[in-house]
C-alpha cells in the first residue's frame, strides 16, 4: 500500500511540477528517432514512432517509414523492418570525428559513439511483444534493454516488464547535456521493473517502478518511481516528471522537472527545466539546477539547424559554481538511412575565465 501511495504522489508531482517549472522557466518534447524537435514538428507522441512507448530506441513501423521519406532530401523505395510477420529489426550505428579548437593534445579522435541493434517479436498482434535493445559497442556487448510489452486493448494503455530506459524528461540523443547527464536518465542507465503507460487522447502518463541501481544486482528493499506525464497537440505540449529513489538507510535523491514544446512554421522550440535534491541521512541537502533550451529549424527537406543551450548549477548554496553549454550545428539527411551532422560545443564554466577548450564534430550516423 506504501508503494502504491508512492507511485500515486510522484504521478501526481509530475504533472504539477511540469506545468510549474514551465511557467516559471518560460521555456518552450517528446521523441522521435531519438531527436525530441522531430516529435515538435509532427506533433505526434513517442509511441508513434518508437517500440519503447516512453520514446528512443528502436523505431516502429511508421518511425521506420518517416525516416525513409520524410526526412532525406530524396526519397528512394522503401525497406521494411520486417524479417517476417512477427519478426522486425533495426539499428544505429554512431561514428563521430572531433577536434579541439585550443592546442589542447590529443587534439583529435576517432570514435565509434553508438552501435545497437533492435530486435522487436510481436508474439500476439497488438497485443503481446518481446523487444530487445543490443549494445554492440563501443566496449562490450550489452542488453540496454530488455523486455516484454503486453497492449492493454481498448484503454491506449499497455504494461512492460524487464530492463528498460526509465520515463524522465526529453529522450535527447546527446547524453552529455546536462538535463540528462545530471539528473541521471541516460542511454547508459535503464534499470530492472516494471512500467505502465495509459495514452488516451492527448495525454500520456508513464510510470515505473525499479530497482533504482541503474541495472546492477539489487542492494535494499528501495525501489525507484519515475513518472512522466504530457499533453500533446498539433502546435505544442507540456508535460512534467519525477522520479523518487530512496535505499534503505541511505541517500535518498528526488528529481523533477518540467518540459515542452512548440512549433512555429519551420521553426522548433522545445525545453526542458529540472530540480535534483539529493538528501543524506545526515547533513544538509544538496540541490541543483539542469536547464536545456533548444531551437531546430528546417531550411529545406532533409536540412536542419541546431542551437542548444544548456546550464547547470552544481549547488544552489555555492555562487558562481554554475556551468554553461552552448552547441550549434547542421544537419544533413541526404538519402534515407543516413545523417550527416557538424557541431561547434563550447563548455564554459562561471566566471568566463575558466574555459573549456572549444570542441568542433562531425557526425556520421546509419539508422533503420
Amino acid at each position: 500500500m506504501r508503494l502504491l501511495n508512492r507511485v500515486a504522489i510522484v504521478g501526481v508531482v509530475a504533472v504539477v511540477s511540469g506545468l510549474t517549472a514551465l511557467r516559471s522557466a518560460h521555456a518552450a518534447s517528446a521523441v522521435a528517432s531519438s531527436e525530441p524537435h522531430l516529435a515538435i514538428r509532427t506533433g505526434l507522441k513517442c509511441s508513434a514512432c518508437h517500440v519503447n512507448r516512453s520514446g528512443g530506441g528502436g523505431r516502429s513501423d511508421y518511425g521506420s517509414m518517416y525516416a525513409q521519406t520524410q526526412l532525406p532530401m530524396r526519397a528512394y523505395p522503401t525497406r521494411s523492418r520486417a524479417l517476417t510477420e512477427y519478426l522486425a529489426i533495426g539499428w544505429d550505428v554512431r561514428t563521430v570525428a572531433s577536434g579541439y579548437v585550443s592546442d589542447r593534445s590529443p587534439q583529435t579522435a576517432l570514435e565509434l559513439d553508438e552501435a545497437n541493434m533492435y530486435l522487436e517479436a510481436r508474439l500476439i498482434d497488438r497485443l503481446l511483444a518481446l523487444y530487445v535493445d543490443e549494445t554492440l559497442g563501443p566496449g562490450r556487448a550489452d542488453t540496454r534493454e530488455a523486455f516484454a510489452l503486453m497492449q492493454l486493448p481498448g484503454s491506449g494503455g499497455y504494461v512492460k516488464a524487464g530492463k528498460f530506459l526509465l520515463p524522465y524528461g526529453l529522450r535527447l540523443q546527446d547524453d552529455a547535456e546536462y538535463v540528462r547527464q545530471q539528473t541521471g536518465f541516460t542511454y547508459d542507465t535503464p534499470d530492472i521493473g516494471v512500467e505502465f503507460g495509459f495514452e488516451p487522447g492527448p495525454l500520456s502518463w508513464f510510470v515505473s517502478v525499479t530497482n533504482g541501481t541503474a541495472g546492477a544486482a539489487e542492494g535494499n528493499d528501495g525501489k525507484q518511481v519515475t513518472s512522466s506525464a504530457a499533453l500533446v497537440f498539433r502546435q505544442f505540449r507540456l508535460g512534467g516528471s519525477a522520479s523518487r529513489n530512496e535505499g534503505d538507510g541511505a541517500a535518498r535523491r528526488d528529481v523533477f522537472g518540467g518540459f515542452g514544446g512548440v512549433r512555429i512554421g519551420r521553426l522548433s522550440l522545445l525545453g526542458e527545466v529540472d530540480r535534483i535534491e539529493e538528501r543524506p541521512p545526515v547533513g544538509p541537502v544538496l540541490k541543483q539546477d539542469a536547464v536545456y533550451v533548444a531551437g531546430d529549424l528546417l531550411l529545406a527537406k532533409g536540412v536542419n539547424a541546431k542551437a542548444t543551450y544548456g546550464y547547470f548549477d552544481r549547488s544552489r548554496a555555492i555562487p558562481e559554481d554554475e556551468r554553461v553549454r552552448w552547441r550549434f550545428g547542421l544537419e544533413l539527411f541526404p538519402v534515407g538511412f543516413l545523417r550527416a551532422a557538424m557541431f561547434y560545443t563550447v563548455d564554459q564554466w562561471i566566471p568566463q575565465a575558466t574555459t573549456d577548450p572549444d570542441r568542433i564534430s562531425l557526425e556520421f550516423h546509419l539508422h533503420f
